[in-house]
């Protein structure tokens, strides 16, 4: 199944009188970048959460928010840690004594800082609330994937028919390319034709030099190779497995173009030419739709 790169999910949960709220959104990116933003309380869980995101994810980069705040009407125990205010106050005195800083500092704005007050629960009910998290993230997870292959599908068709026009634009250079050996040989002989009557021609001699360049110009082996890639590309848009596709479909890519550059060094008839850059130029928009498939 295609999946995009970019994608959003947003879950809720509820644990006691603690409301979950986990948001996960995604953007392009070449490799599994996930950051996730937790309340410092649950860092220790952070591992869990990232391997919980990594299954669904390959590529891309992932933020994820989680927020725990109290659900409306319930009312929230806390605790004070003394250990965590008294370093506030340390910190406080060393920077009047040291930098000369006044001003008032009363409990209000003390019980503000970070760590100083936490919420307070008991043992099951951390239990219960990790539970908690680690479900919404996974609601989270499921409307957030289920969005990247909607998009997904809707790029994959798109290529599908992009592709197709590029197996066109083969069939095109194909015929082009059949006519080489002829026009070469007339080429040749209309040259050869300038050097003046009194110049004696092998008409055998002629004959080989008009099948060298022939060989020279043919491009059957990259015609070839060219549909092979078409075919590979298409095999992999129409496969129903979760395997990532952005980056072998960016590889085929390097191929054809590749291909169809060495067609172009080897002919320089204006017919093939023109289809040639046809095919380039089509190459050059898939490529940028493949960067936005994980």
């Amino acid at each position: 199944m295609i999946k995009s790169m970019t994608g959003y999910g947003q879950s809720t949960g509820l644990h006691g009188g603690c409301a979950v709220q986990v948001q996960v959104r995604a953007v392009n990116n070449r490799f599994a970048d996930v950051r996730i933003r937790v309340p410092g309380e649950w860092l220790s869980i952070e591992s869990e959460l990232r391997r919980r995101v990594q299954s669904t994810v390959r590529r891309g980069r992932v933020d994820v928010t989680i927020k725990l705040e109290a659900a409306p009407g319930e009312p929230v125990p806390l605790k004070l840690q003394p250990e965590r205010a008294r370093a506030w106050l340390r910190a406080l005195a060393d920077l009047r004594r040291i930098e000369g800083v006044e001003g008032a500092f009363d409990g209000v704005t003390l019980l503000r800082l970070p760590g100083v007050v936490q919420e307070s629960t008991e043992e099951e009910d951390q239990e219960g609330l990790r539970e908690a998290i680690e479900t919404t993230l996974d609601g989270a997870l499921e409307r957030f994937d289920a969005d990247r292959r909607r998009e997904g599908e809707t790029l994959a068709e798109d290529l599908v028919a992009r592709f197709a026009a590029m197996r066109g634009y083969v069939d095109r250079m194909s015929e082009a390319a059949a006519d080489a050996p002829d026009e070469l040989k007339q080429r040749l002989e209309e040259r050869l034709a300038k050097l003046g009557p009194d110049v004696a021609l092998d008409p055998a001699r002629v004959a080989q030099e008009a099948l060298l360049l022939a060989d020279r110009a043919d491009v059957t082996e990259e015609l070839v190779r060219l549909r092979s890639h078409l075919d590979r590309a298409d095999a992999i848009l129409r496969a129903r497995d979760d395997d990532p596709v952005g980056k072998r479909l960016d590889f085929l890519l390097q191929e054809i173009h590749r291909e169809t550059n060495t067609i172009g060094s080897k002919s320089q008839r204006l017919p093939l030419s023109d289809v040639m850059l046809e095919m380039k130029s089509e190459n050059e928009k898939i490529r940028e739709q493949v960067q936005n498939l994980e």
